[in-house]
């Protein structure tokens, strides 16, 4: 049976959610039906196996040929070892920093009113974190066995820009998740697609995924269309639960604070302080301790905020999102579309009091911590590029004509540190450049497009059909704009088109997924300005690379603007390079250093991979490298 279409998918998905929502109750059942059947074919493969084993060992017994009998009987134990391992699944505890009663009483206190008055399971641990967000987690301590530990997690940047009254509502809207079990069934899900996710993955390093392949493709999708909707009414029915303890308003407020209010503090704050990664060498030492003054006022113009409230109230369902819309929810509430006031006193500040500066101080050595490494990494980058537009700044205004490719660095690097107004002419100036002329292209139309310019759509989908890498992220541009415009029907023209393009790169992408004696290989075609870089690498006697030989994959789909190289590698022997598994510790540590001119696979000659390298000995010009020592 042929792998579900992202389009049917979607269809699946349209014709699901109304059978979800008109009876919740035996939705669920229907979908824990799927669950059984996953696990039900799981447990036949263990009983047959486990009934291969017996008789195997039955025959070692009644025969006493112990030799071939046990050479059949090994693969069968790893087979069924395969299988036990995929029921294992871990989840691990979320991030953040745990709230004690004497740090935030008022916030355990509303959680242990709530939960009386939803008839909802136990709060175990109250997570502070930094993310702009509230979660309800219900984590197994015992895998299949159950034993749940429940969490709530509450952002400090969310709170500290909503009143008490609306964090209320949110905090009850994730305590309804879990009155509702909807913790407990997404954990399952998670569950059920682990472990097919392992037994997959286990099975393919094994070679053995043939075995279930047929079934994992058409049961993983079709429990992923079944689950799926459960997850939108979830929200629906969490939302109500919030509803009825706190209010609908306070509920209402919310959900149209978070869609303003989250884009201010963006801008306000976070992109100042990703701007200044440029100038400064280390992250500044007191982030999260500065955002709360900013994020208790941070407001967009009512002109902006109209029009985010208005597009979200008005947008499309998305049938792969598992969030009903703001309209949609809305609706269900019986509420008005409406920005609220900024808050007169924040929830951080009546639930966590006193200890709202130490926890924001212990954020800031947390979330500093975290950070530096990569901060300075990249400031360094950022620092070199300043330093090229400069210089390439400089070499404009003497009058000099840049080379192609420091056209196409110094148009890249105005929109980066510049802005994109700035950057179009020099964009448009590669127009009839033959190697830019269509990156070029696709830049001004995300550009303008971006900016509601419908100038740029003509652009993009001259970029789209000369480049296939332009498709998927032009048609999300288009599809954003169209959204923004309010044209359903552009969006779900172009939501099909998106399918389509899916279904496309999944081909292709699994035509790229490593290699297999079945497999035809080819000439890799390269030139020696292409195969240099490689060269160099293997050239290094650091290296201690005897041979070394390139193929190119045949392929179907996209073969020339995407191939796929093969490169095979023979160790020269000695200390260290001895056995497979030096060889493969070798390997590990140079395959980083090689940079093949497309996608591709680096494979040494070891007893796994014989195969791959007779395939390389019988193909003309395939050797590359030869400097195996005397």
């Amino acid at each position: 049976m042929p792998v579900m279409t992202h389009e049917a998918f979607a269809a699946k998905l349209t014709h699901l959610l109304p059978k979800a929502q008109a009876n919740p109750v035996a939705y669920r059942r229907r979908v824990q039906g799927w669950v059984l059947l996953g696990y039900g074919f799981i447990a036949l493969l263990l009983l047959g196996s486990l009934g291969l084993m017996t008789g195997l060992l039955w025959a070692v017994v009644a025969t006493g040929v112990a030799g071939i009998v046990l050479k059949l009987l090994i693969p069968v134990v790893y087979f069924v070892w395969t299988l036990l391992r995929s029921l294992w699944v871990k989840f691990d505890p979320p991030a953040g920093r745990q709230l004690s009663r004497a740090e935030a009483g008022p916030l355990h206190d509303l959680l242990r009113e709530q939960t009386r008055a939803l008839r909802a399971p136990a709060v175990h641990r109250v997570i502070l974190t930094t993310d702009y967000n509230a979660a309800a987690m219900q984590l197994p301590r015992l895998g299949l066995l159950g034993w749940p530990r429940n969490y709530v997690l509450v952002g400090l940047p969310l709170l500290q820009t909503l009143t008490p009254e609306q964090a209320a509502a949110v905090v009850a809207h994730e305590l309804g998740h879990l009155r509702g079990g909807h913790g407990r069934f997404g954990a399952l899900v998670y569950r059920v697609n682990q472990s097919w996710a392992q037994l997959v993955d286990n099975l393919e390093h094994s070679g053995r995924r043939s075995i279930v392949r047929g079934f994992t493709e058409w049961y993983v999708p079709r429990f992923n269309a079944w689950s799926h909707p459960l997850r939108r009414t979830a929200e629906f029915e969490a939302d109500a639960a919030a509803a009825r303890i706190t209010s609908p308003v306070a509920m209402a407020e919310a959900l149209c604070a978070i869609v303003v209010r989250e884009p201010a503090l963006d801008r306000l704050y976070w992109k100042p302080i990703d701007k200044s990664l440029a100038y400064e060498a280390i992250p500044p030492a007191d982030p999260i301790s500065r955002l709360l003054a900013v994020a208790r006022t941070a407001r967009l113009s009512c002109d902006e905020e109209a029009t985010l409230l208005r597009r979200a109230a008005e947008a499309d369902p998305d049938p792969f999102d598992t969030h009903p819309t703001l309209g949609e929810r809305l609706a269900a509430l019986g509420q008005a579309v409406a920005a609220p006031a900024p808050p007169a006193t924040t929830a951080a500040e009546a639930w966590l009091g006193t200890s709202l500066p130490a926890l924001a101080q212990e954020s800031d050595i947390k979330w500093r911590t975290e950070r530096t490494a990569h901060w300075r990494e990249q400031h360094a980058v950022l620092r070199d590029q300043l330093a090229n537009l400069a210089k390439l700044n400089e070499q404009l205004d003497s009058g000099l004509l840049l080379a192609e490719t420091d056209a196409w660095t110094h148009a890249d690097l105005t929109e980066d540190h510049v802005g994109e107004a700035e950057s179009l002419p020099f964009y448009r100036a590669l127009f009839d450049s033959r190697k830019y002329s269509v990156p070029a292209r696709f830049a001004v139309g995300r550009i303008l497009v971006s900016q509601d310019d419908p100038t740029g759509l003509p652009l993009l989908e001259e970029a789209m059909s000369s480049k296939p890498d332009c498709v998927g992220p032009g048609l999300a541009i288009q599809q954003a704009y169209y959204q923004r415009q309010v044209d359903r029907e552009k969006v779900r023209q172009l939501a099909t088109r998106k399918h389509h393009y899916a279904d496309f790169a999944d081909l292709v992408q699994a035509e790229r997924q490593g290699c297999s004696p079945q497999d035809i290989f080819l000439p890799h075609g390269l030139t020696a300005d292409e195969l240099a870089p490689v060269l160099s690498v293997l050239a290094d006697p650091a290296n201690r690379v005897g041979r070394a030989w390139l193929m190119r994959k045949k392929l179907i789909h996209l073969a020339s603007e995407k191939p796929y190289f093969i490169l095979v590698l023979r160790a020269n022997k000695g200390t260290g390079l001895n056995t497979d598994a030096e060889v493969i510790a070798w390997l590990t540590q140079l395959t980083p250093r090689i940079i093949l001119p497309g996608a591709g696979l680096v494979l040494p000659i070891i007893n796994q991979f014989m195969w791959v390298g007779r395939k390389a000995l019988g193909l003309a010009e395939s050797e590359i490298y030869h400097n195996q020592p005397s």
